[in-house]
């Protein structure tokens, strides 16, 4: 619920902001550079249960992705996107008379050149649509009691379109915010000497694809 308040709130704040006489909306000058910061945080707690069991989930999940672009025209930009993403995630299965806890841990490396345009819509407000190529590399620990541990790797290719804002505190800083996310990927993971590969489309709306930024136009 606050999710649509929060984007119901923003549409009508654009809708205000593109009654601006053109003259009055900002563009992204030809040779202008962009240095900035994304940042994600993702958090949850779940429970279920059943006849005689049940089990709760404590997701944690935070990452930093800096980035630099370069308009090559006016409202296009090419640019390149790195990341670095920590994912923990705590089990508890209760199943009687059993207790069991299980725990897992990753960490992952992003590399994405990308091409942005943007679109104006008021002085101090522009949409953009944003098309990335990149790699993803993680690395995982699985820990299901003291004695038995696993780990594994995966590679991952993607090609991906986000829709983002740009808003203009200042002449040169602005907030940034991307949302959702439409990615084809292919992916390979390694466990324990065991490959596994695979590959399709992924449509996502969730906390985990909502990123919020600041950047610095210069």
């Amino acid at each position: 619920m606050k999710r649509v308040l929060f984007f119901a709130l923003l549409l009508g704040f654009a809708t205000i902001q593109a009654q601006n006489s053109d003259e009055d909306k900002r563009t992204i000058p030809k040779g202008t550079w962009n240095l900035g910061v994304d940042a994600n945080l993702n958090s949850y707690s779940s429970e279920s249960q059943g006849d005689a069991s049940s089990i709760e989930t404590d997701r944690f999940s935070v990452g930093l992705f800096p980035r630099v672009g370069y308009a090559f025209s006016e409202n296009w930009m090419v640019g390149l996107r790195t990341g670095y993403n920590r994912t923990k995630v705590e089990n508890d299965l209760n199943q009687q008379p059993n207790f069991n806890q299980s725990e897992s841990k990753t960490e992952a490396f992003t590399f994405a050149p990308y091409v942005r345009k943007y679109y104006s819509w008021g002085k101090n407000l522009l949409f953009y649509a944003q098309g990335e190529a990149g790699y993803t590399g993680s690395w995982s620990e699985n820990i299901t009691d003291e004695t038995n541990r696993s780990t594994s790797e995966a590679d991952q290719f993607y090609v991906a379109f986000r829709p983002g804002i740009t808003f203009f505190v200042s002449q040169k800083l602005a907030l940034e915010s991307s949302f959702g996310i439409l990615q084809y990927s292919t992916s390979k993971s390694e466990n324990n000497g065991a490959e596994t590969t695979s590959n399709g489309f992924d449509f996502g709306l969730d906390s985990s694809n909502v990123f919020l930024g600041l950047s610095y136009y210069f």
